[in-house]
């Protein structure tokens, strides 16, 4: 009876005991879930972050194919546009050649291309874009030329007004501009006339887009109109032209 008695006391003890123990225990095993939380919110940050970094470098990847394609679709238009030339050139033979150099000083203004001497090109050869005349080959070596550009008041050529058919020389200005002479003062000259070769010196094709006419003054005194005229040409950011030979057909 004893034993039943104290074995009861202190089975109740142990009860009583481990009840107020519990939240002590609770308590101390708070660090532990927190540390097991922590490294698995920190797992799982990481994998995020991971994940995140190999999104931007797939996104990169892909904006930068995405940017070739548009670059290689601009490329393949302007080539295009090039070779859409060849339909107005009549009896004449086209090469095309690419710009490696391009140089404007007050005193000349030129494109250097890539093939020369050893790819057929000869002097006063005329060049071309897709958008109308840029020049005349100036210089000849074995692998380059240089294009002097219509712009260079070194360069002239004889002209027609498309709209009344008036002849005139145009010459260079400097600073990719060309001034339109020989105009009388009674000629019908208008801003926004096209100018195009006359084909009078047997070197560009006839009726060729050259200038488009910006201003038109007329000074007391003078017999001839004062005509500036912009080139058509992209005289200064073309990447590819066309040299331009006679068919020997």
């Amino acid at each position: 009876m004893v034993f039943d008695y104290y074995g009861q006391y202190s089975g109740q003890a142990r009860s009583i005991l481990v009840t107020a123990l519990e939240p002590v225990e609770r308590v101390a095993s708070v660090p532990f879930s927190l540390h097991a939380w922590y490294l698995n919110t920190s797992s799982e940050q990481s994998e995020l972050r991971n994940d995140l970094l190999q999104l931007r470098s797939e996104n990169l990847i892909l904006r930068n194919r995405l940017t070739q394609l548009d670059t290689t679709q601009h490329e393949l238009e302007r080539l295009q546009r090039l070779l859409g030339t060849t339909g107005r050139m009549g009896h004449y033979d086209l090469q095309i050649a690419s710009v490696i150099q391009f140089s404007i000083t007050p005193l000349t203004e030129y494109k250097t291309l890539n093939k020369g001497l050893l790819d057929g090109v000869k002097l006063q050869q005329p060049v071309v874009d897709a958008d109308g005349v840029v020049g005349q080959i100036s210089h000849v070596t074995p692998f380059k030329s240089r294009v002097l550009l219509i712009s260079d008041p070194n360069h002239q050529v004889s002209v027609r007004n498309l709209r009344t058919g008036a002849r005139g020389i145009l010459t260079g200005m400097g600073q990719g501009m060309t001034q339109l002479h020989f105009m009388s003062a009674n000629s019908s000259v208008r801003v926004d006339d096209i100018l195009v070769t006359s084909g009078l010196e047997q070197l560009f094709p006839s009726g060729y887009p050259i200038a488009r006419v910006v201003s038109v003054d007329h000074y007391p005194g003078e017999s001839y109109l004062t005509i500036t005229a912009d080139p058509v040409a992209n005289l200064h950011n073309s990447y590819e032209v066309l040299i331009i030979e006679r068919s020997s057909q």
